[in-house]
This record gives structure tokens, sequence and C-alpha cells, in this order.
């Protein structure tokens, strides 16, 4: 959420992908498309990361033992039951603990982004911020989402060219396209609500060109409909 203007790329020719990453691009697509949360759409992203780390590290006891314990806050953030999430259950240990005992892990990352999405949720955005700011897991995509959940602590702290840096910065950390025209159409979004037009139009148009088959490519659309008339160059 960069003032820098970037050179218009030709539209993105389709290339031989992995199935699995592709399935993996397409559902988070479709958490986009049908969640309009950021919380929402980063619990169903860590959800899916989460298998993905745990095949890939499951020799090391240490995040073995974080993923199976994350599975239970997973589940009460998932349900909106956010307390509980950070707090936990009964013997069911919470995403405080869990970051406590695990936080190196990719699993007690992937937690820190969870409990900043419980505080989010409880309007707690100080404490929010501050567990999306502790991210530092290897996933690019997951740490997209925390810079991404920082954007929206700064937007609602109404720290407005923080919150743009912010999510235009989490579109070029993610490698999921999904998600970089995601955070990309709200970093256009809070240019528009600050009445920077013509900043917003670029962006909405570089959307269109990098990323014509996804969700944040119609919203750009309909968002220079919108604008027609308010500033210059909102033809495609």
């Amino acid at each position: 959420m960069q003032n820098t203007e970037h050179k218009p790329e030709q539209q993105a020719q389709k290339v031989a992908t992995d199935p699995q990453e592709e399935k993996i691009e397409r559902l988070v697509d479709f958490f986009l498309l049908n969640k309009n949360l950021l919380i929402g759409v980063t619990v169903g992203i860590i959800l899916i990361a989460g298998g993905l780390f745990f095949y890939q590290q499951q020799r090391l006891s240490s995040e073995k033992s974080a993923f199976n314990l994350l599975s239970h806050a997973e589940t009460q953030a998932a349900e909106g039951n956010w307390q509980k999430a950070i707090e936990g259950e009964g013997s069911m240990k919470g995403l405080r603990e869990i970051i406590r005992e695990y936080g190196s892990t990719e699993s007690g990352n992937r937690a820190k982004i969870l409990l900043g999405d419980s505080f989010l949720a409880l309007n707690q955005v100080d404490s929010a911020l501050a567990y999306y700011s502790e991210y530092k897991g290897s996933n690019p995509d997951l740490a997209a989402s925390a810079k991404a959940g920082a954007a929206f602590c700064r937007l609602w702290k109404k720290e407005y060219p923080e919150a743009v840096t912010a999510f235009e910065d989490a579109s070029e950390t993610a490698q999921n396209h999904a998600l970089k025209s995601s955070y990309l159409a709200d970093a256009a979004d809070v240019y528009r609500s600050i009445d920077s037009l013509d900043t917003a139009v670029r962006l909405y148009k570089q959307i269109i060109r990098k990323y014509p088959d996804y969700a944040a490519a119609a919203k750009a659309r309909q968002s220079l409909l919108a604008l027609a008339g308010k500033t210059e160059n909102t033809e495609l």
C-alpha cells in the first residue's frame, strides 16, 4: 500500500506449472473470491500451507509437535472462537503458548499470523500488529499474509501511507498470483479512498494487465468504471 511508476508488462503467457501448485493457487483464489475479510483469507491460507509444511518438515520433531498443537487452535479460529484460539482450552494449548514454546518453527510462525488474526478480530489492533510483525517463516505467501495483516492494522489506525506501503510490499512478497493481485487491489482501494485517484487507476490497470484471470481483475474493472469521469485515463 509506492509511488514509483512500473513499466506495464505484456499479458503473462501461460507456462507449465506443477499441478499441485496450480491446484493450491486456484484454491487460494477461491478463498479470495468468496471471503470479504482478511481474517477469513489468512485462516484459509494458513490451513492450506499447513499441510505442505508438515510433509516437508515432518522429520523435525519440534515442527511435528508444533504442527499437532496448532491444529486445535486453527479449528477454533476457523469457527470464530478467537479467545479459545488465543488462550487454549483445557489441555489444548493456545496460540500464545505455542509461540512461546515453538516460535522458531514454521508452525510457530504460522501461529503468529493466526494470533494476529485473532487479536484483529477482537479489535485489539496494536496486539495484532505486533504479532504480524514477528513472522519470520520461510513461506513467501505466509510472509505476504503477515504484511497484509499489518497493512489492515495500519488502515484501522488511519495510517494510510504506511498501509498502502504494506499492501504493496505484500503484493511484491507473495508468489501466488491470486494473493499478489488481491493485495495490489487493496493498495489501489486505499489510494482511491484518500483521493489519490491517478495512482489508484494506474494500479487497477496494472492488475488487469498482469492478472486478467483472477478475481482482483474483475474488481479492478468495476473500480475503473466507478471512477469514470472523476479522473483521466480510466479507459483500458
